[in-house]
């Protein structure tokens, strides 16, 4: 016969069992290292030169003298490379808020470790 107080006893002691397993598989205090994000970039678009009024696009021909399709082609050699210059600090801030979100979601992993919610909370 189980009266009160012994179920209350096994109640006590499988709580206590309980507390001691999570315990033991927390996390050290401090040790979820809260992640920062990174710092805020807004590169200029670079603007691509006008195209001389003696270009046909669409034709593809001009009549141009060659000293102006020399300057033309200077002024797109130096946009592209700023458009690359431009790229490259994009795909730069892209990976940097890729990393961020990798450690956001290996902290909030461990925080939910160090309270032991992963015993009781699926998904």
């Amino acid at each position: 016969m189980v009266t009160a107080g012994g179920a209350m006893d096994n109640f006590a002691i499988a709580a206590i069992a309980l507390a001691l397993i999570f315990q033991a598989e927390e996390p050290p205090p401090g040790v979820c290292k809260v992640p920062e994000p990174p710092p805020v970039i807004r590169p200029t678009k670079p603007e691509r030169p006008a195209v001389p009024a003696c270009v046909d696009e669409a034709r593809s021909r001009h009549n141009c003298r060659a000293s102006v399709i020399a300057v033309y082609n200077r002024q797109m050699e130096t946009y592209a490379a700023a458009f690359d210059g431009y790229v490259t600090q994009m795909n730069g801030y892209v990976d940097a808020l890729n990393r961020y979100i990798a450690e956001v979601n290996t902290y909030a992993s461990c925080e939910r470790r160090a309270i032991g919610a992963d015993r009781f909370i699926a998904g």
